[in-house]
């Protein structure tokens, strides 16, 4: 394949991709890759460093796993949307409601799971647990509570990902 054909190659799939983001779902796909952001900005989910009001994160800042829940959607984005030719497939379109779903579901989980580990670290660690602060005992928290964030918007976003190809080629013939 020449330089030329594989330019024509490289702009036709971003104007796939820009005509998907064009879409309801599509656009909410690519909105959700900066939920993280907004997760920092509204406080909605908790995720501050120790020695701010209920923070706990120690020893990993909220702005690393803010950063890797966004690199993470990103490339989930982009993955799911280069398996895009096999929604033309009415089994793979059913199958992807099912999945859609499967991800919003299992993402509420994730949330839930992170909201509890997130209390209990922050009630038990320091007193009943004797963790104090630069403690690396810590990590064996701060992982699985980072690992549940990240899942969370990992899954919404790829649920968003698959309605939107659903959309999109529902609506395209080529």
């Amino acid at each position: 394949m020449g330089g030329d054909e594989r330019g024509a190659e490289v702009v036709g799939e971003l104007r796939a991709f820009l005509a998907f983001l064009k879409n309801l779902w599509g656009l909410l796909a690519g909105i959700s890759i900066f939920f993280p952001f907004s997760s920092v900005l509204l406080r909605v989910i908790p995720l501050t460093a120790y020695g701010e009001e209920g923070g706990v994160f120690d020893h990993l800042s909220p702005a690393l796993i803010t950063t890797v829940a966004t690199v993470v959607t990103i490339f989930v984005l982009l993955v799911s949307f280069t398996g895009r030719r096999g929604f033309r497939d009415p089994d793979a379109r059913r199958r992807a409601v099912r999945t859609a779903g499967i991800s919003f579901g299992s993402g509420i989980v994730l949330l839930i799971v992170y909201l509890i580990l997130h209390q209990v670290y922050r009630e038990y660690a320091w007193d009943r647990w004797g963790w104090g602060s630069g403690d690396p005992r810590k990590l064996l928290a701060e992982v699985p509570l980072m690992l549940t964030y990240v899942g969370f918007f990992t899954l919404v976003t790829r649920g968003f990902v698959l309605l939107g190809m659903l959309e999109f080629f529902g609506a395209r013939k080529d």
